[in-house]
């Protein structure tokens, strides 16, 4: 027999002297019987039962465990890419303090908030990075976040195609193929790759989940590069601004959802809502043995106990 419960020291030195005291006072009833002239049976069987009872109650305190059961333990979550634009555009400071340190800002709000779940890091521009794989440790991702800059790959327009091959190649490498799937692609939209809807389709097929995540604005500012401004290799500076129409279509042909960071610190809630939406499936299921709690037996016994020596009266003397 196993016990929940600890039983200290202190308390078993409590137990003791409550057996001490319980002897004495056993004692003390046979002293009075004989001083009485009668016989101490009733008033022993009484207290006998009265210091069963208790022991079974405290027993029951303990949560004896003994036997086993079968149980099941279910394991079930979301897998979440997060796929962060690099490109130099990202340095504009149409949001502020700039695009990129906004994105970061409400990145680390998101896995935070998604702090049980396997998330994965990919930046990207021509090209695309592993930052993290998928995984639990939520102060791995959140040391790599501010860590995120557009020195991080060498300079080069927006491409989707690559970060998006390598976000199916990691979930093709999950050990938990059922587990629910989820990609949160973060831009200004600036995409200068070739087109990539058989790639897409692929990521709808496979029954992805598809945020497309928006920064920046549609108005356009120029892109500070030292003392000057970004310029184009004709010479003329460069205007960037947020290009809904290429977010939105990836968003629609993978029957994703497509949202927008905006200055305001709650731009992300949206996001969060929309993954929080997205139903959990197994990820494992295992038989294990469980020690079977039997408080309930002594408990049962305790009060069925009590409720004799309630309606059992011991006339001879008073206890």
């Amino acid at each position: 027999m196993n016990f929940t419960s600890d039983f200290s020291s202190t308390e078993q030195w409590f137990l003791a002297i409550f057996l001490i005291l319980y002897l004495i006072f056993l004692g003390r009833i046979f002293w009075i019987a004989r001083r009485l002239g009668t016989s101490a049976g009733s008033s022993v069987l009484k207290f006998l039962l009265r210091g069963v009872y208790f022991s079974l109650l405290l027993l029951a305190l303990l949560n004896p465990s003994f036997g086993e059961l079968k149980g099941t333990i279910k394991a079930q979550g979301k897998d979440i890419l997060l796929l962060i634009d690099i490109s130099k555009s990202m340095d504009a400071t149409d949001i502020q303090p700039s695009r990129i340190e906004k994105a970061k800002f409400e990145i680390n709000r998101f896995v935070n908030h998604f702090n049980k779940e396997r998330i994965g890091l990919i930046v990207f521009s021509e090209d695309a990075l592993l930052l993290s794989p998928l995984t639990f440790d939520i102060n791995a991702i959140n040391y790599l976040v501010p860590k995120i800059n557009t020195d991080l790959l060498p300079e080069g327009g927006t491409n989707f195609t690559p970060a998006l091959e390598l976000a199916l190649d990691r979930f093709s490498k999950a050990k938990a193929k059922t587990q629910s799937k989820v990609i949160v692609l973060v831009s200004d939209g600036e995409n200068f790759g070739t087109d990539n809807k058989a790639l897409l389709t692929k990521i709808r097929r496979k029954g992805i989940n598809f945020f497309t995540v928006g920064v920046g604005t549609t108005d356009g500012i120029t892109i500070r590069e030292g003392k000057s401004f970004k310029k184009d290799k004709d010479g003329n500076i460069v205007v960037t601004k947020l290009e809904t129409a290429s977010l939105k279509k990836l968003a629609a042909e993978t029957k994703g959802n497509y949202l927008e960071i905006k200055s305001v610190s709650e731009s992300m809630n949206e996001l969060i809502m929309g993954v929080e939406n997205i139903e959990t499936q197994l990820i494992d299921e295992r038989q294990i043995d469980v020690i079977a709690n039997k408080y309930f037996y002594f408990l049962i016994i305790a009060l069925f106990l009590l409720g004799i020596d309630v309606f059992f009266t011991v006339r001879t003397f008073q206890l």
